[in-house]
């Protein structure tokens, strides 16, 4: 065998690969571009449609339109107003919170439905 035509066909070898290599970070970059691109222009649409179209209420009004919750006794403000928080930001608004109560300790339960659940 000779070891020259050995080692040109390693190095061009080595070589395709870092080329193929580099080719497909170039059109995985590309592609994010792109889609980056996508995203902001289908961003700004929804915003253009509706900016107009809806007036953020200030949020004493909010506030002051929304019922009180019940609190069962014993539970503290801030964790009220914490809750009442996190309802409205994963809602968006859309929701109000009604009553805030203890409950029983989930994990106790999720332990014997798991032991005695049919096969």
């Amino acid at each position: 065998m000779d070891l020259g035509f050995d080692v040109v066909v390693t190095i061009t070898g080595i070589v395709l690969v870092f080329l193929i290599l580099i080719l497909l970070m170039a059109i995985i970059t590309l592609e994010g571009k792109i889609f980056d691109s996508m995203g902001t222009k289908k961003k700004a649409a929804k915003e253009a449609a509706k900016a107009p179209a809806a007036k953020p209420a200030a949020p004493v009004q909010q506030a002051a339109a929304a019922p009180a919750p019940q609190v069962e006794e014993g539970i503290p403000g801030d964790v009220v107003a914490a809750i009442m928080a996190a309802i409205h930001a994963m809602g968006n608004g859309k929701y109000t919170l009604k009553a805030v109560r203890r409950s029983k300790n989930g994990w106790g339960n999720a332990g014997v439905n798991d032991t005695t659940a049919p096969f």
